[in-house]
C-alpha cells in the first residue's frame, strides 16, 4: 500500500476484503472523510451465462475513537442507511467489514455515476417530458420510502442520487445527514443551495422545523437542475437578490428559466417558503404524474427574455450540440457547448460572459464542529456558461461577489430516542456541481 502524492488517503487498489473475496480495483472518488473503490467479487467467476463477476461499490473509511462525534455520526448512517436500503430506488448495502484501522461499507454499484453528471454533463433529460417524469417520480419514491420508515435524508441534491447508465433508473445514497427527528433544532444541515430558509433559520428566528417539509423543499430545487440544468438561487434568504425576486413575483422562474406553466405551478407549491403551506410529497407525486411538458415550448421561448433564451440554448438536447460539433472541422461535445453559449452572446452583446462556477458544498469545520456556509471558488465548467449583468437582482457570481462565510448551529442533532446500531462507515462528498443565471434587472423589461 502507497500513498498518492496528490493525497494523504492511501492507495487501497488491489487489496481485498472479506477473506479475499471482494478485490478493491478502481478508485471511484474522494471525499473528506472516505474513499469510494469499485470492488469486483473474485469468487463470481465468469461464465456464459454471467461474463462479468459481480462489482460493487465500497466505502473506507478510517476508523475513529468510538466516543467522538464523527464516530456516532457514522454508526447513525449506516443505521439509518440499512434500515431502508430495501427499496428498489435506493441504494442496496450488502455488509460491512473492518479491520484495525479501517472500515468498509459493501454498496450497491450504480455505473451511471450520480444525477449531477447525468444531467448536466451527458444532458439525459432536456427536452425528454417522459424520461424526466419517470425518474422524478422514481425520486419521490424514493424519499418517501425513507419518510413512511421515519427516516428524513436532509442533504437531498444530485450529487446524493445515483443512476444506472441510461440515466433511467435511480438509486437514492449517502444517508450521513439522515435523521429519525420529524422535527429538527439543528440549523444548516445539508448543502447550501438545497437547504429550506427554515432549515436555514437565520430568518425564522431558529424556530425548529419539520424534517419532511425541508426534504420536500430540496426536491423542487432538483425539479429546477433537471428541467433547466440550474439553480434558481444561492441560498434561501431574502438578502439573496434572486430569492427576493421570486419572492415578490409569482412568474419568477419563466422569467429567468425555459420552464412550462405547469412546471411553474409545481414549482410555487414545493418551494414555497411557509413550511406549513409547502405541498406535502403526495401532493407533489401528484402533480408531476398529471404533468404534460416540463419544458417552455419553442414559440414562448423564441419572444422570452435574453436570459430564458440563454439557459435554452446553452441546456439543451444532445443532438443540437451534436450537431455543431460536426458543423466544424474539429470540436470537441464540450467546445461545441461553449460554442452555442458564444454564439448566443454575440447575438445579444449587452450580456457580458462569466464562466460557469462549480460553488463547494456546505462544510464542517473540524475545530469548531460548525457547519459554514462557503462562497464559491473561482473553479469552472468549459461545458457551459453564466451570464450576469453588472446590475443584475442577482444572483450573483461567486467570482465578483464573494460572501463571507456565515456559521451555522451544530449539526446534526441528536437524541436518545434515536437507534445508533452497531456499525461506523463515512459520511458525505464535498462535490456540489451547480449552475447560476441571472435575472434581469430591477428596471428593466423582460
Amino acid at each position: 500500500m502507497y500513498t498518492s502524492p496528490h493525497s494523504t488517503a492511501p492507495d487501497f487498489t488491489g487489496m481485498t476484503i472479506d477473506n479475499g473475496r471482494l478485490r478493491l480495483v478502481q478508485l471511484l472518488g474522494e471525499g473528506a472523510f472516505g474513499l469510494v473503490y469499485r470492488a469486483v467479487d473474485e469468487t463470481s467467476a465468469a461464465s456464459s451465462s454471467n461474463p462479468e463477476p459481480k462489482q460493487y461499490a465500497v466505502k473506507i473509511m478510517k476508523k475513529v475513537d468510538v466516543d467522538t462525534r464523527r464516530a456516532y455520526f457514522q454508526r447513525r448512517e449506516v443505521s439509518t442507511h440499512m434500515s431502508i436500503h430495501d427499496h428498489p430506488n435506493i441504494v442496496s448495502v450488502h455488509g460491512v467489514f473492518e479491520c484495525p484501522y479501517y472500515v468498509y461499507l459493501v454498496l450497491e454499484l450504480c455505473p451511471g455515476g450520480d444525477l449531477m453528471n447525468a444531467l448536466l454533463d451527458r444532458l439525459l433529460y432536456t427536452r425528454k417530458d417522459a424520461l424526466l417524469k419517470s425518474v422524478f417520480l422514481q425520486i419521490i419514491q424514493a424519499v418517501e420510502y425513507c419518510h413512511d420508515h421515519g427516516v428524513y435524508h436532509r442533504d437531498l441534491k444530485p450529487d446524493n442520487i445515483l443512476v444506472n447508465e441510461d440515466g433511467s433508473e435511480i438509486r437514492l445514497a449517502d444517508f450521513g445527514l439522515a435523521t429519525t427527528s420529524k422535527v429538527s433544532g439543528t440549523f444548516g444541515c445539508g448543502s447550501g443551495h438545497y437547504m429550506a430558509p427554515e432549515c436555514i433559520g437565520l430568518e425564522f428566528d431558529y424556530t425548529p422545523y419539520s424534517t419532511e417539509a425541508c426534504d420536500v423543499w430540496s426536491l423542487g430545487i432538483i425539479l429546477v437542475n433537471l428541467v433547466a440544468g440550474r439553480n434558481p438561487w444561492t441560498y434561501a434568504l431574502s438578502t439573496d437578490r434572486a430569492f427576493s425576486h421570486y419572492l415578490s413575483n409569482p412568474n419568477h422562474m419563466r422569467d429567468v428559466l425555459p420552464v412550462s406553466e405547469e412546471a411553474q405551478y409545481i414549482l410555487r407549491g414545493v418551494l414555497n417558503p411557509d413550511p406549513v403551506e409547502r405541498w406535502t410529497l403526495q401532493e407533489l407525486r401528484q402533480h408531476i404524474e398529471e404533468v404534460e411538458t416540463f419544458f417552455m415550448s419553442e414559440e414562448d421561448i423564441a419572444v422570452a427574455s435574453k436570459h430564458v433564451q440563454l439557459v435554452a440554448a446553452t441546456y439543451c438536447p444532445r443532438k443540437a450540440v451534436e450537431d455543431i460539433a460536426r458543423s466544424q472541422s474539429a470540436i470537441c461535445i464540450e467546445d461545441a457547448r461553449e460554442l452555442l453559449a458564444e454564439q448566443f452572446v454575440l447575438r445579444n452583446k449587452t450580456l457580458p460572459r462569466k464562466p460557469l462556477a462549480r460553488p463547494q458544498t456546505l462544510k464542517t469545520n473540524d475545530s469548531q464542529q460548525h457547519f459554514v456556509i462557503v462562497s464559491s471558488t473561482g473553479l469552472s465548467r468549459s461545458s457551459s456558461t453564466s451570464m450576469s449583468g453588472e446590475e443584475s437582482e442577482g444572483p450573483i457570481t461567486p467570482e465578483t461577489h464573494a460572501q463571507d462565510p456565515v456559521k451555522l448551529a451544530e449539526v446534526p442533532e441528536f437524541t436518545d430516542s434515536e437507534n445508533l446500531g452497531e456499525l461506523e462507515v463515512p459520511v458525505q462528498k464535498e462535490r456540489s456541481l451547480v449552475v447560476q443565471f441571472p435575472i434581469p434587472p430591477a428596471t428593466t423589461c423582460a
